[in-house]
């Protein structure tokens, strides 16, 4: 038997989602420069959690590299700058 996990409706309430795709030509250009040339969409919708705060910085960092493992670097490199690292 499957368990299917639920998450609770405060962990991401439905006014707190983003209308549309989020607009990655408004970030910062040190943040810019982190990101691939074609960020997964999953990914950017956890970016775009991150960035307004709806999204813990722990959360961000388990779930932003779920499409593509290649995107650990690229979480680390966006903490660093958002950090002032």
């Amino acid at each position: 038997m499957s368990e299917t996990l639920t998450l609770p409706p405060e962990t991401f309430p439905p006014e707190t989602f983003p209308v549309g795709p989020f607009d990655l030509a408004s970030l910062d250009p040190a943040l810019l420069a982190c990101l691939p040339e074609q960020l997964h969409p999953v990914s950017r919708t956890f970016l775009g959690y991150w960035l307004e705060g709806t999204m813990s910085t722990p959360e961000f960092l388990r779930w932003f590299h779920m499409p593509n493992s290649d995107y650990l670097d690229v979480a680390q490199c966006l903490l660093a700058v958002v950090a002032g690292a």
